[in-house]
């Protein structure tokens, strides 16, 4: 599928070589990806506790956001905006799909739990990246990404050095600031891409006024995390 999306890349017409950039990036990329998920193959199991086979729809819907990673990068830092909000669309599609197809099938497995918020953060983090490196986001709101993603890592490697397992938990709140993440995220290189300069400068000031939300609410999920298993203790 990369070798593909980069013989379209470079067979359109725009920056030259963007095609050779994109695989040089997709291919290592996609292999660290594919053997991490290898060793996350234990958790392929359903909520009956019966083990799958293999991978369920819902966990390749997910997957459709780690591959989407470098071909929104490339994009973005190509000067392809429109391209860029459109692969981002896709994304968030799968991202809305995926869990409900998993609850509707019965094929909830702690796989897709673990898989789902953390390919959310990678992906979120670095299409944002991204984006700051291409002059789209003015470098407080990356800055508060940055804080944000430092604060989710520091604690779920405390999670599992104090209480050797990461709770996964989908809460309401964090579902809402995912989709309000995504329209954004999607409206910022569409918005771009179509010369819309008001849209430039509130998206990202919506983007950091809801990096500072999420930092909140971690901080608070945190604390409530430690009086529970102090509380255990």
């Amino acid at each position: 599928m990369q070798v593909g999306l980069a013989l379209l890349l470079a067979w359109r017409p725009g920056p030259r070589r963007l095609g050779a950039a994109f695989l040089a990036f997709a291919l290592p990329w996609t292999l660290a990806a594919g053997l991490l998920l290898v060793r996350q193959v234990h958790l392929l199991y359903s909520e009956a506790g019966r083990p799958l086979r293999g991978l369920n729809l819902a966990t390749r819907v997910t997957l459709i956001r780690v591959i989407a990673v470098p071909l929104v990068v490339s994009l973005i830092l190509a000067g392809r905006p429109g391209l860029a909000g459109l692969a981002l669309l896709v994304a968030a599609l799968s991202d809305a799909v995926d869990g409900s197809l998993a609850r509707r099938r019965g094929e909830v497995t702690q796989l897709g739990r673990v898989a789902d918020p953390t390919i959310d953060a990678i992906f979120c983090g670095s299409s944002l990246s991204a984006l700051a490196l291409a002059g789209l986001l003015p470098a407080w709101v990356f800055a508060l990404v940055v804080l944000r993603y430092a604060l989710l890592a520091a604690g779920a490697l405390w999670l599992r050095l104090w209480a050797g397992f990461l709770p996964v938990r989908a809460t309401f709140a964090g579902r809402f600031y995912y989709f309000i993440q995504y329209s954004l995220l999607v409206g910022l290189p569409l918005m771009a891409a179509a010369g819309n300069t008001a849209a430039g400068r509130w998206i990202p000031r919506a983007l950091g006024g809801l990096q500072v939300l999420v930092i909140l609410q971690l901080l608070l999920l945190g604390r409530s995390l430690y009086a529970e298993l102090r509380h255990a203790d």
